[in-house]
């Protein structure tokens, strides 16, 4: 039961990002690179930011050292441009989340440090179970910063994002129901 709602929640993280992605393909390049004080500036750098720490939670579950996959500061991107990365992102860490739960218990402890080269600290020391909400718990907070920025720049926001429209999504894609 437990790995059955771990999955939801991941599965429910990932279409609820790619909603967001998809309500910001109506922005000008000039408003997704807008200045605004909240999140990480602007939209594009507050999703590439969710989306390059997607990355990095796999990564740590994997226990290798963090690797770029791309530069945000590369290039002009735009949405198109950050889906299939989101979209990489998100399965490499449902992957990561489904082998690290396949060999440790949520109560088991991870060291929760860039590397598992350098000395750890027991506040780096935190259960499985704590990681994987911190995970949920981040996308959920950039996803509203940027949320709240799309309202700032004059986009009329859904409320239809939460899991009960991902159930039904899903269910609707599958044919089901």
């Amino acid at each position: 039961m437990t790995l059955a709602l771990i999955d939801v929640l991941f599965a429910y993280d990932a279409w609820a990002n790619r909603q967001l992605l998809a309500a910001c393909r109506s922005l000008t390049p000039e408003q997704f690179e807008h200045p605004l004080p909240i999140g990480h500036g602007n939209l594009v750098a507050t999703l590439d930011h969710l989306i390059t720490t997607l990355f990095f939670f796999a990564d740590r579950l994997n226990r290798v050292v963090p690797v770029a996959r791309f530069d945000p500061q590369a290039r002009r991107w735009t949405p198109n441009d950050l889906l299939p990365l989101l979209d990489c992102a998100s399965d490499e860490l449902r992957l990561a989340v489904t082998q690290a739960l396949s060999t440790h218990a949520l109560t088991d402890t991870l060291n929760w440090t860039d590397t598992d080269e350098e000395e750890v600290s027991a506040l780096d020391q935190v259960t499985y179970a704590v990681v994987l909400a911190q995970m949920i718990d981040h996308g959920i907070h950039h996803r509203t910063q940027a949320m709240t920025m799309l309202g700032q720049l004059g986009v009329a926001m859904p409320t239809d994002w939460h899991p009960f429209e991902w159930d039904e999504a899903s269910h609707s894609s599958n044919g089901e129901r």
